[in-house]
C-alpha cells in the first residue's frame, strides 16, 4: 500500500508538471510552483507526509471545534451524552468501579510527571535531546489547551452519577486529552526506535487499548460525558501530531545538515 500510495502520488505530480497551464505558471511564478510541487515529494518528511498530516491536523481541529459548538448549542448531543452516562451507571459494579478507578490514574497530571520524568531520563542518556523537547511542548501544551478548555466552555460534570468527586469543569475530558498526548507519543518514540514489525504493532495496539480504557473510565466512572471524552481524544490528538511534526522536521533537518557537511 505505501509504494503504491507513493506512485499514485508521484504520477500525479509529474502529470501536473506536463499540463501546459501549469508549465506557464511555473514560468511566471517559479518559486511559488516548486514550493507546491515540494508538498507532493514522497521522499522527504517534509514533502507529502508533512502536507497530509497538516491536513490531518486541520480536519481535527474543525471535528473538535464543530462538537465544541454541538455541546454549547445542541440539545441532541446533551441528550445522548445523558443517556449513554446512565446506561453505564445502571451497570456499575463496585470492583468494576474500583478497577477503573485505578485505570484512570494513568492519565492524570501526576502521571505525566512520573512517567515523563522516567521517559526524559532515558532520552537524555541516549541524547535524545529533540525527544525531551518535543514530549514536554506536547505535555505542555496539552495542559495549558484544557485549562483554558474547561474555563471558556464551562459546562458543569455529571455529579448526580459520579464515582468520586471532581472540582473542576467537565469539557474537554483532562484524562482523555492528557492519555492520548502522553501514550500516543510514547507509543511514537517507541514505534520509531522498533525495527520489529510485531514490535511496533504490539506497541501501537497497546497504546490505543490504554487510550481508549482511560477514555471509557471517565463516563463509567460518571464524572464526564461521552462528548468531554471524545473532545479530549480530539484535542490531544492535534497535540501528538504537532510533537511528532517537530521530531521529523528536527530529524530532516540534521540528516541535510550532516549530508551537506560530507558532501
Amino acid at each position: 500500500m505505501r509504494h503504491f500510495l507513493t506512485y499514485l502520488f508521484q504520477s500525479i505530480r509529474g502529470w501536473l508538471v506536463r499540463q501546459p497551464l501549469v508549465q506557464r505558471l511555473y514560468l511566471r511564478f517559479p518559486g511559488l510552483f516548486r514550493f507546491l510541487l515540494r508538498r507532493f515529494d514522497t521522499t522527504t518528511f517534509i514533502g507529502l507526509p508533512l502536507s497530509i498530516l497538516l491536513l490531518v491536523i486541520g480536519i481535527n481541529a474543525a471535528l473538535l471545534s464543530h462538537l465544541t459548538e454541538d455541546v454549547i448549542e445542541s440539545e441532541g448531543v446533551v441528550h445522548v451524552d445523558k443517556a449513554f452516562t446512565a446506561f453505564l451507571f445502571n451497570m456499575r459494579s463496585e470492583w468494576l468501579s474500583q478497577t477503573f478507578y485505578a485505570l484512570t490514574q494513568l492519565g492524570t497530571r501526576e502521571a505525566v510527571f512520573a512517567v515523563g520524568g522516567l521517559a526524559t531520563i532515558v532520552f537524555l542518556y541516549n541524547r535524545r535531546y529533540t525527544a525531551v523537547l518535543a514530549f514536554w511542548l506536547t505535555m505542555a501544551g496539552t495542559g495549558l489547551s484544557v485549562q483554558y478548555g474547561k474555563k471558556f466552555i464551562s459546562r458543569d460534570r455529571p455529579t448526580d452519577v459520579a464515582f468520586y468527586p471532581e472540582h473542576n469543569f467537565s469539557f474537554p475530558s483532562g484524562h482523555a486529552t492528557t492519555s492520548i498526548a502522553l501514550w500516543g507519543i510514547l507509543a511514537y518514540f517507541g514505534y520509531r526506535h522498533l525495527h520489529r514489525r510485531r514490535s511496533r504493532n504490539i506497541v501501537l495496539a497497546g497504546a490505543g487499548a490504554l487510550i481508549l480504557l482511560i477514555g471509557f473510565s471517565r463516563i463509567y466512572l460518571g464524572v464526564h460525558f461521552l462528548s468531554d471524552v471524545l473532545a479530549g481524544f480530539l484535542l490531544g490528538a492535534m497535540w501528538v501530531l504537532l510533537g511528532i511534526s517537530i521530531v521529523e522536521v528536527m530529524s530532516y533537518l540534521r540528516a541535510r545538515k550532516k549530508l551537506r557537511t560530507s558532501s
